[in-house]
């Protein structure tokens, strides 16, 4: 696993499940305060699913943006209240058009 900082955003990239289930305290921590996308590209997700709905529906309560990088995005995951995109620049994108919509009350 790998943390990397852009601006108020944090990026996970997880390589392995247990690499996800060592960054959860991490993302609990700062959730509050930033952003957050988790790069599975390399990982399947659904075992997580439980946990990645709970975690989103907290980052959406703290008007945070929280994001899913999935390249081969599955239509079963829509269904979740995760917001899944299949690259991190649109992953950006999504966040930065969010901060907009937060700043101007939208």
């Amino acid at each position: 696993m790998s943390i990397s900082k852009l601006k108020n955003t944090l990026l996970f990239n997880i390589n392995n499940e247990n690499n996800f289930l060592s960054s959860i305290i991490e993302i609990k921590n700062q959730i509050k305060s930033k952003n957050i996308i988790i790069n599975f590209n390399e990982v399947k997700f659904d075992e997580f699913l439980e946990d990645l709905n709970i975690l989103s529906s907290q980052s959406k309560k703290n008007k945070r943006s929280f994001l899913l990088v999935k390249s081969d995005f599955n239509s079963d995951y829509h269904n979740s209240n995760i917001d899944i995109v299949p690259s991190l620049q649109e992953a950006i994108d999504v966040i930065e058009i969010e901060e907009i919509q937060r700043d101007l009350g939208i």
